[in-house]
């Protein structure tokens, strides 16, 4: 059944300029993942991410925070190098499924079209 009277503001649908609301961090991350999640869900638009995306999310956020954590220790030990390396794929890899990297924005079709032409249509040269 639908509600009576006005919505609340504090609604969970409340949609802003036609937007839906944008992804909040969830409580049981720590200061650094959250401020992560953060600073990735405010880089994209707002109708970039759903409700379904945050677990991956979390997963893609962790996997850069540990690749950031094991490079520095790297040139101590051959075992931060290979955390290094194996965080650095699963970035990489959850990336393209969230639609971070450039290769998963752009179809090579699309952006093909986009590209500027160096020949002059012969319907625009002068007579």
């Amino acid at each position: 059944m639908k509600q009576r009277g006005r919505k609340s503001a504090e609604s969970p649908t409340t949609v802003v300029n036609g937007e839906p609301p944008r992804l909040d961090p969830p409580s049981d991350l720590t200061k650094d993942e959250r401020s992560l999640f953060v600073q990735i869900v405010e880089a994209c638009s707002p109708k970039h991410f759903t409700l379904s995306d945050v677990p991956i999310l979390i997963s893609f956020v962790q996997s850069t925070l540990l690749s950031r954590q094991a490079i520095k220790k790297a040139g101590k030990n051959a075992a931060a190098l290979a955390t290094w390396e194996k965080a650095t794929r699963m970035q990489a890899t959850l990336a393209t499924r969230l639609r971070l990297a450039p290769q998963s924005r752009f179809d090579a079709k699309t952006n093909a079209r986009q590209q500027p032409s160096w020949v002059i249509p012969p319907w625009e040269k002068g007579g």
